[in-house]
């Protein structure tokens, strides 16, 4: 058995309960001591036991000992390839998705019902039999494995309590262009008019050979583009944002649906945003559901609108740009956002991540910063509580399904340990459902309205 000695007490009831059913019980991994080699010890166990019992608990998710005991546990199953790991959550908090690879026990609301289940799981004739029959595998991200966290974000939002924190994976699923894509219009808009200003014959493709050149720095390209674009760089930008005019996906009808007021409840708490456009604005706006795009301190909005603060700058699709506009997107902004803590977005951020419940799409968790504030809100957590949820795409690629489950067990720990928890859908495609079904059916409304391009 695997677990935190905060929880012995209920551990014991579980002990007793299995050595009553003639089971032989190893602990040794619970009395390891700091220096011990843990893998070594799991090994041991394993190597004695017909199966391991891990204990989930908030007691075990706070610990970074027995998350190191969990993760020998974890990759000694991924590299021999056996299962006979059998997760036991007794409290509310999640099973991580790499111990959870399969059907667990939970005792967190009728622990005599948990018990029973696992006293005739571990009643099964032998080890292999105990992975095909008592605890069926299912995919990572089978939907009964998210159902627990969907509730309790459904719950959040009822209470108006949830915070949307939208990445770039939003906005790209409505067609404004990736990263990459931005990068290289930008570049032959700065290309043709380095070139006009000096008498330089341009290649044809200049811009996507300087992009590739620089490819590793966009943060530096992202300078020279402000330095050599100058006033006219929001413009530009602004233009290649919405080029090829877009408008309409269903991920942002989902986020619609997620921002209507609640029949029952309350309605979403905010929306931060790292994107500069107004898509969100705009469908919010066509649907009658009132919001207010904040790019500034000086901006305040009313208390029946839905602010969204836009952390990284807003450039509306039409008229002026704002002179209070300042874009993070080259280097010396993301220094400047870096090295102050007490600018109005790096507040707002830490604020919610705080008092609110925060759902993460369309994030990689890559920016500095943003890794930086959700490390200082979890170390302000007494609880330490995964109360915060990112939804990303489960790692799969052919011929390589060991290194994916590593890459993906590596990746849910980095992110629990920035106080996330994770809900992996198999597609992008599934994140629309994935938001709808946090909303309650009354409120849930499939033929949105679109606004209208302002382009057009």
């Amino acid at each position: 058995m695997s677990y935190s000695r905060l929880d012995r007490v209920v551990v014991e009831r579980i002990v007793a309960r299995l050595k009553g059913d003639g089971h032989d019980i190893w602990i040794d991994t619970a009395q390891l001591k700091p220096g011990d080699n843990i893998a070594r010890a799991v090994d041991a166990g394993l190597a004695k036991a017909d199966a391991m019992v891990v204990v989930v608990s908030r007691n075990s998710l706070k610990s970074r000992w027995i998350q190191q005991e969990f993760t020998a546990i974890a990759l000694q199953q991924l590299s021999k390839g056996e299962r006979r790991i059998i997760p036991v959550k007794i409290d509310d908090s999640p099973v991580p998705a790499y111990l959870a690879d399969r059907v667990y026990i939970d005792m967190s609301e009728n622990f005599e019902a948990g018990l029973e289940g696992l006293s005739q799981a571990l009643k099964s004739e032998s080890s292999r039999s105990l992975s095909a029959t008592a605890l069926p595998s299912r995919p990572k991200s089978a939907p009964e494995s998210r159902a627990p966290k969907i509730h309790r974000l459904r719950e959040t939002l009822r209470r108006g309590r949830l915070t949307l924190v939208c990445g770039a994976g939003t906005s790209v699923a409505a067609g404004v262009p990736a990263w990459n894509d931005l990068l290289v219009r930008l570049l032959k808009r700065m290309m043709t008019r380095i070139a006009k200003q000096h008498p330089l014959q341009m290649p044809e493709n200049a811009a996507e050979d300087f992009k590739e050149r620089y490819g590793d720095s966009s943060l530096i390209l992202g300078k020279y583009l402000k330095n050599n674009l100058g006033r006219d760089f929001a413009g530009e930008m602004r233009d290649a944002l919405y080029a090829s005019e877009p408008i309409k996906s269903a991920l942002i009808d989902s986020i619609v649906n997620l921002s209507r007021p609640q029949r029952h409840g309350s309605p979403l708490d905010s929306i931060i945003t790292f994107n500069f456009d107004s898509l969100i604005e705009e469908a919010l706006n066509a649907n009658n559901i009132k919001n207010k795009a904040i790019f500034s301190e000086a901006i305040q909005h009313g208390s029946d609108e839905i602010p969204i603060y836009h952390v990284h700058g807003y450039l509306p699709r039409a008229g002026n740009i704002s002179e209070d506009t300042e874009l993070v997107f080259s280097e010396d902004a993301y220094h400047s956002q870096f090295i102050d803590p007490f600018s109005w977005s790096n507040l707002i951020l830490l604020n919610k991540l705080t008092q609110t419940t925060c759902l993460f799409v369309g994030i990689s968790l890559t920016d500095p910063n943003m890794r930086r504030l959700l490390d200082v809100a979890w170390r302000k957590n007494p609880d330490k509580h995964l109360s915060h949820v990112i939804v990303k795409k489960s790692i799969q690629s052919p011929r390589k399904a060991f290194l994916d489950d590593v890459s993906q067990l590596l990746e849910e720990q980095d992110a629990n340990a920035l106080g996330l928890d994770v809900l992996w859908i198999d597609d992008h495609a599934a994140l629309p459902t994935v938001l709808n079904e946090m909303i309650s059916p009354d409120n849930l409304r499939p033929g949105i309205k679109q606004a209208p391009s302002a382009m057009a």
